[in-house]
């Protein structure tokens, strides 16, 4: 195996002053990346149907969304082509805004993805478009509402010799299914079985239909793990998998670089279009920035708003999936933690408080839209008009409901804050103050945020989502499997009988109007209040191509990608 070049060496020592540990918060575990909302976004089909061309340019193209509910099959098989494939060359370097916590996909969120996807495989795979198309799966239907049914490859082999197979995959998905502690438990909130049909088919079955499975499939829910290393084996610093690239302990730093090195063995050589990958944590934005800046590295992850300019002026190359949804989201609703919570028109008045055009130009720097719905129109599917302008700024009202809820002279709530979201949270402070909602903050650390919300360590914080669909976006907040349902509350049993009942809607027409009464009712009863629509973004420099970006990622994958300087 090649070991990094000098030159990447020197950037392990340039930036190892700036890994720190990582910063995770909102409901993919981020920091608080942000970015525009200039173009419109697929929510990806189940279909590898023809779609129109991707978003990956600074002038952005306009897409439309796909129709996730569709069960037909994807036509084909992801395999070499006839063409000659030109070797690899080169080393990819990519600077990232954490470490890796853990080379174990069930033990991962998506934000982690950038260190997971050079040495591991996902079963399904976006393309740029936000469509679908084959990975070490080659198919995928639906025998039935609440069955997915997959065909996979016969020719994979994992990079400890094992053997891929349908039997493998059934195995994962019981190991992410039951493993302790996965961040990603919504995934398999209704899971109930995986079952083989034959060597290279299987059967996935859920309590309720999963439109948005084969999608999920794509990210670290779908990373597929050596049968060798299923049995309780620690993976934190040994990742099994059988992706284009291996990674190199000798190579590799702990909390600074992670190296890759070429994959001799790998059943698809197009994907192989460097020598090595390199990922290095870069906490400070701005260094992770200059890092591109100054030709130390090549792909920027988690770009900030404010640095889209900057960056593209000097010729780099923007790629963004606006898919962020910023908004505050209140898990004390009995008032346990804090007694004016319980009140809906408590609730209520911090929605009427939020200045979503004040909020959206200061924090997005007017790159992001302040409309009041969860989703925004580039989920044409999933936007409901009526809510963008339902609940507008007014003070005043709050101040009224306020009062009428016994708090005349205005309540005082807690909030937490860690420095990855000290000027979100600060300016929602000053927000609030000018209703006479007081807030007391909390300070956490970085990576505490999602942990504690979920846990019930206060009762209202910031948060941020990357929105893929309803079935995955919502269910988080109701029911017993509910991750931050944190007080265990039945308030919202009446919406997730709605959601279930929008799981197994005949139409897509009919599916719509119930998930947008599910959205209606997070809004009305002050559970989900939005502050803002924008994109998450990378910048690549413009010898870079291939980068693809999708749902629920903050790094592109490196599949593909060749360096042409």
């Amino acid at each position: 195996m090649r070991g990094p070049t000098r030159r990447v060496m020197r950037l392990m020592m340039v930036l190892a002053a700036f890994a720190l540990a990582a910063s995770a918060c909102g409901g993919g575990d981020s920091d608080s990346g942000s970015g525009t909302a200039s173009a419109t976004t697929a929510a990806p089909a189940t279909t590898a149907a023809a779609v129109p061309a991707p978003a990956t340019t600074q002038a952005q193209t306009q897409v439309t969304i796909a129709a996730v509910e569709q069960t037909t099959t994807t036509q084909g098989a992801a395999t070499t082509t006839a063409v000659p494939i030109p070797s690899p060359e080169g080393t990819l370097r990519m600077v990232e805004f954490s470490p890796v916590t853990s080379f174990n996909p069930a033990a991962s969120q998506p934000a982690q993805s950038a260190y997971h996807y050079p040495t591991y495989d996902t079963l399904t795979r976006q393309r740029n478009d936000l469509s679908l198309e084959p990975s070490l799966a080659t198919s995928w239907t639906q025998p039935s509402p609440n069955v997915w049914r997959f065909t996979v490859r016969d020719d994979v082999v994992f990079h400890d010799g094992a053997e891929f197979n349908a039997q493998v995959a059934v195995d994962n998905m019981h190991y992410h299914a039951s493993f302790q502690g996965n961040p990603n438990a919504a995934t398999w909130a209704a899971f109930v079985d995986a079952r083989v049909i034959d060597d290279t088919t299987f059967d996935v079955e859920f309590s309720v239909p999963a439109p948005q499975f084969p999608l999920e499939m794509s990210m670290v829910m779908g990373m597929m793990i050596s049968p060798n290393a299923l049995d309780g084996r620690d993976l934190t610093r040994d990742p099994q998998g059988s992706g284009p690239w291996i990674w190199s302990d000798a190579d590799s730093q702990a909390g600074v670089t992670e190296v890759y090195n070429l994959n001799p063995n790998y059943w698809n050589p197009a994907d192989q279009g460097v020598e090595t990958v390199t990922v290095t944590a870069v906490p400070d934005n701005n260094a992770r920035l200059n890092a591109l800046l100054t030709g130390q590295a090549d792909i920027m992850s988690t770009t900030r708003d404010a640095q889209i300019d900057a960056g593209t002026e000097a010729g780099n190359v923007l790629i963004s999936v606006p898919n962020f949804f910023a908004y505050l989201i209140v898990t004390d609703r009995a008032g346990e933690f804090d007694s004016p919570l319980g009140d809906e028109r408590v609730r209520r008045a911090i929605l009427l408080s939020l200045d979503r055009d004040a909020y959206a130009d200061a924090m997005h720097f007017g790159k992001a839209d302040s409309l009041g719905g969860i989703y925004p129109p580039a989920f044409s599917q999933f936007n409901v008009p009526e809510l963008d302008t339902k609940y507008s700024y007014d003070p005043e009202e709050a101040r009224r409901l306020l009062a009428e809820a016994g708090y005349p002279d205005g309540v005082t709530i807690r909030m937490p804050i860690m420095p990855a979201i000290n000027p979100i949270v600060e300016f929602v402070v000053q927000m609030l103050g000018a209703s006479g909602i007081t807030i007391e903050l909390l300070q956490i650390n970085n990576g505490e945020l999602g942990p504690g919300t979920a846990n019930a360590q206060w009762g209202i914080s910031w948060f941020r989502d990357l929105l893929v669909h309803p079935a995955r976006d919502l269910g988080k907040f109701m029911g017993e499997t509910g991750r931050f349902n944190a007080f265990r509350l039945g308030d919202l049993d009446d919406l997730e009988a709605t959601l279930v009942e929008a799981l197994n809607a005949p139409s897509v027409e009919e599916g719509y109007g119930l998930y947008a009464e599910v959205m209606e009712g997070l809004i009305d009863r002050g559970v989900v209040l939005p502050l803002a629509h924008g994109g998450q973004n990378a910048l690549y420099a413009p010898y870079v191509s291939g980068a693809t970006l999708g749902l629920n990622m903050q790094a592109p994958m490196p599949y593909g990608v060749r360096l042409n300087n």
